[in-house]
């Protein structure tokens, strides 16, 4: 396992990022752990497709991807969202690097199955050796949830998969997953600890439902693959919800 923190941020996040996000980064750094950042984008995704009216269309919480829309993902991730992140980090002292699958093969993707999502597909292949080298230099790599297939065609991922993907492929430490509510709810409360055994049981039984699924599906995955935890919380310094596997967590 590496010494490697994995945070997914939400598009928004990139232009209302707090102190606390920065003054977190740089202590982990101080503390000798690489971070890697995730970044979506949906809902600056959704508001440049309705301002040159493009329907936007949904299908299991994934977002249905024509040729259209495609091109309208890349030009909001990548033109917009990513660059306001990397120029907050800066400003904050932190050296970053925008990065997308086009950048040195940085990410392989297949289609997924469902053609009726359109070009929509799950990473496959991290090129983990040029984010390592960033990593071992302090620089903070802000990835772009989008892969390439190996016919060179883009496909858009969704940012969780996208950094449930990368933090096991870099078996990271830690992957941190911010979302807009502080963990997962049974009951009205924040279930602090999920065995990764547990889960299936807690999808049948729906006590685990919508949106959460899928994140703690690839959660798992991750965790499979070799991530000490995956944390969904709302604040990067809260405990959250933590998923193991039962024994990397101290």
């Amino acid at each position: 396992m590496n010494e490697i923190i994995v945070v997914k941020i939400g598009g928004v996040a990139g232009s209302h990022l707090h102190e606390n996000f920065f003054n977190q980064i740089k202590v982990w750094q101080e503390k000798g752990k690489q971070v890697v950042l995730v970044h979506g984008g949906g809902i600056q995704i959704n508001k440049m497709m309705e301002a040159l009216q493009i329907s936007v269309e949904t299908k299991a919480g994934l977002r249905i991807t024509t040729k259209e829309t495609l091109a309208v993902t890349k030009m909001v991730l990548i033109g917009q969202v990513q660059p306001e992140i990397v120029t907050a980090l800066d400003q904050e002292g932190i050296p970053a690097i925008g990065l997308h699958a086009g950048d040195a093969g940085l990410m392989h993707a297949e289609q997924l199955a469902d053609k009726e999502l359109g070009l929509v597909g799950e990473i496959t292949e991290v090129q983990t050796d040029f984010i390592q080298s960033l990593v071992d230099q302090q620089i903070v790599p802000v990835i772009a949830p989008l892969g390439l297939t190996r016919a060179a065609q883009w496909l858009n991922v969704n940012a969780d998969l996208a950094a449930c993907a990368i933090a096991g492929a870099l078996a990271a430490e830690k992957l941190i997953l911010l979302t807009d509510v502080a963990g997962v709810l049974e009951e009205g409360e924040v279930m602090t600890q999920i065995d990764t055994s547990d889960l299936d049981s807690l999808f049948a039984k729906e006590i685990i439902t919508g949106g959460m699924i899928p994140k703690l599906s690839s959660a798992k995955k991750a965790v499979e693959q070799g991530v000490g935890q995956v944390i969904i919380t709302n604040e990067i310094t809260k405990q959250g919800t933590i998923i193991s596997d039962g024994v990397k967590v101290g």
